[in-house]
Order: structure tokens, then sequence, then C-alpha cells
């Protein structure tokens, strides 16, 4: 008992970003049970949307953050309060101009815009100050409380089949408590930002550039096939295409929380070390996510009838074996790239990810009157080659000491 009660303490940070990332896929789970396959798509279509709009509130932000302070704390929480006003005047701008845009409910799109930047962008603005402070478990345990609560929000919509807008304000009221009191804990300078405002800006350097264009290649080629399906797709069938699309982020999300917690790691740490810190983490996750592969391809129809709750989401079986292939190619790439970004050599990864942005339209162009099918492809082409680039330019400085 006291072995397993050590082993917890020591990974409580990986825990907690998996429980605040599975409790937001379980969520979609339990909502996409009372929603109609219509409604469902156009929630998940409005979530990609703002998932791609907010892009310009977190562009590589919060790996620039905590490079570039070099674990310099009250750096980063200044860096972090000139970032999140960025995004709060990116969200007054969407906001204002929602009113004359195409979208057909614009209620519906400004709450789920505002709970995507509330659960996803804040977040990952304020994590560096953690990382930096390494005060893991003051996280840990937020997340942990924060992943229960909107586990219990989407039980008790679903019991009482709550309208989606309901949902969506009792999970914004919980965002904005999480936003006082990591802001609170982190003592974020808001006020001296604003005292000091040109001093503040002075604080970020031309490295940026580099973590923005990365960032916006990444959101290229990796969102691009959501957004065609958000905008080109009928709705009825864009939902089994997000459908297959959450549960294939299993993979990522296992991924994912890992690469956090190694990211800091790779600032002071010389090559051999790294090398072989690499060649662990990348076996790990192999056994992990071909695992879940096969998983998958055994009881993926059943997975998706049981999850979703209606039989119209085995239609996207075959969606979601393509884009966990997909996934555990870019997983295995997003490993490798930690060491690069950890290093500050982001300016060498882009050209990689300009290729992939084209890999991913022009796989579009030649095949979109096959809607969902065609998005998948796409990305299962460009995530491969993505995936297959980063590990061999890492090997290559790995190779050259560099």
């Amino acid at each position: 008992m006291q072995k397993i009660i050590e082993i917890f303490k020591n990974h409580l940070y990986p825990i907690s970003l998996y429980a605040r990332q599975i409790a937001g896929t379980i969520v979609l789970f339990i909502i996409a049970r009372y929603l109609t396959v219509y409604d469902y798509g156009i929630f998940t279509s409005y979530k990609t949307l703002s998932t791609f709009i907010l892009v310009l509130a977190n562009m590589g932000f919060e790996s620039y953050i905590l490079v570039s302070s070099q674990n310099n704390v009250e750096k980063v929480k200044l860096k972090i309060a000139l970032f999140l006003m960025n995004a709060l005047l990116l969200i007054f701008i969407v906001l204002l101009g929602l009113p004359f845009s195409w979208v057909e409910h614009k209620y519906l799109f400004m709450l789920i815009f505002i709970r995507t930047f509330l659960d996803g962008t804040f977040f990952a603005l304020i994590l560096p100050y953690f990382q930096a402070t390494r005060k893991f478990n003051q996280i840990s345990f937020i997340n942990i409380i924060y992943a229960f609560l909107i586990f219990i929000i989407a039980i008790t919509s679903y019991i009482f089949k709550l309208k989606l807008e309901i949902f969506l304000i009792i999970n914004i009221c919980l965002g904005i408590i999480n936003l006082s009191q990591t802001s609170l804990l982190a003592q974020i300078p808001y006020l001296t930002l604003f005292k000091n405002i040109k001093e503040s800006f002075k604080l970020v350097d031309k490295s940026i550039l580099s973590f923005m264009l990365i960032n916006i290649c990444f959101i290229l080629y990796s969102q691009i096939q959501g957004v065609f399906v958000s905008t080109q797709v009928p709705k009825v069938l864009a939902a089994l295409y997000f459908a297959a699309n959450t549960i294939a982020g299993i993979i990522m999300l296992l991924i994912s929380a890992q690469v956090q917690k190694i990211m800091p790691e790779f600032i002071d740490i010389s090559p051999n070390k790294a090398l072989t810190l690499l060649k662990n983490e990348v076996k790990k996750m192999n056994i992990i996510t071909i695992s879940t592969l096969v998983f998958f391809i055994l009881f993926g129809k059943t997975i998706l009838e049981i999850l979703y709750g209606q039989v119209e989401y085995k239609n996207a079986y075959f969606i979601l074996l393509i884009l966990s292939i997909a996934n555990i190619f870019y997983g295995m790439g997003k490993v490798y790239i930690t060491y690069i970004m950890a290093k500050n050599k982001t300016n060498i990864i882009w050209q990689m990810q300009i290729k992939a942005i084209i890999i991913s339209i022009f796989t579009l162009l030649l095949t979109y009157k096959y809607g969902i099918y065609s998005a998948a492809l796409a990305y299962l082409l460009s995530a491969s080659y993505i995936g297959i680039a980063y590990m061999q330019k890492t090997k290559q400085l790995l190779k050259n000491k560099t």
C-alpha cells in the first residue's frame, strides 16, 4: 500500500493533467448521449472553430514564457499577465464582431467560445508559473478538483436533461472561479502590467516569432481538417468525425500530459542524458499507444455506440482507426520535438511544418468530395510526415551534440 501511495505522489502531476483532459473528453461523451446527432455536430463544430480562433491568444506563448524566462519566476509572471491581457482583448474583438458574422447560432457560439478559452487557453498560459516554480503538487490538486467538478456538472446536466446553454453557463462559472483561484495563487501582476505596459512589452524578444510561426503552422496542419469538416460537411457527418476524433484523441491525452512533465527537464540537460530520456519516453509511449490502437480495432464500433449512446455513431469506426494511426505518428513526433522546444531551437522546424500543411491542403483539394474521409486522410498523411521528420531532426541534433 505504501508503494502505491509513493507512486501516486511521484506521478501526481501527470495524473492530474490526465484527469483534467480525460474529464473534458468524458463530458463530450455524456452530452452526446442526450443531444441529437445534429446538435452534437453543431456543438463540436463551434468548439473546433473556437479553438482555431483562440490560437491568436496562444501562439506557442506557454512554451515561449517558460523557455525564454529560463525559470525566472518574476519574468514568467509578467509574461503570463501580458499574454492573458492579449487573450482578453481578442475575446472582446471576437464577441464584438459576432453579431455581424455568418454564424447561425450566435449566442451558443459565444458561450462555447468563452468556455473554450477558460478551459483550454487560460490554463495553458498560466501553467508556466507552476512549472517554473516546480509547484506541481499545487496545480495537481487544482486540476483534479476541476476535473471532478466538470464531470459532476456533465452528469447533472445529463440526469436533468439541462439545455446545452445552461450546461455551458455553469461551466463558464467554474472556469471563472478557476481563473481567479490560480491567478491569486500565482500572484499574477495584472495591475503592475497596466502601470508599466511599455516595460512589460520589452520582456518579449524576437525569439517569440519562432514560437508563433511554429504554433501557427501546427494549428494549420492539425486543425485545418476540423475547420474543413466544421464548415463544408453536413452537421450530422461532422458529428461522426468529431466523435471519432474525440476517442482517437485519447492517444494524444496519454502523450500530452507526459510531454508537459518532461519539458522543464530538457532545459538544463546534456545531449547524452536527453537521448536516454527520449528513448525511454518513446518506448513507454509506443507500448501504450499501439495497445490502444489494437483495442480500437477490436472493439471500436462497440466503444462508439456505448460512449455516445446512439447506434449512428458506429458509422465513425473507420474514421476512428485512421485518426488513431495518425495520432500515434504525431504523438511520437511530439515527444521528440520537446527537446527542440526546450533548447529554444524552434527556428529549425517550421519548414517541416509548412510541408505538412501543404500535404494536408493538397489532400483536401484532391479528395474533398469524400467529406469526412478526406479530412481523416489529410490528417493521417500530414501527421505521419511530421512525426517522422521531428524524430529524424531531433536525432540529428543529439548526434551533433547541439
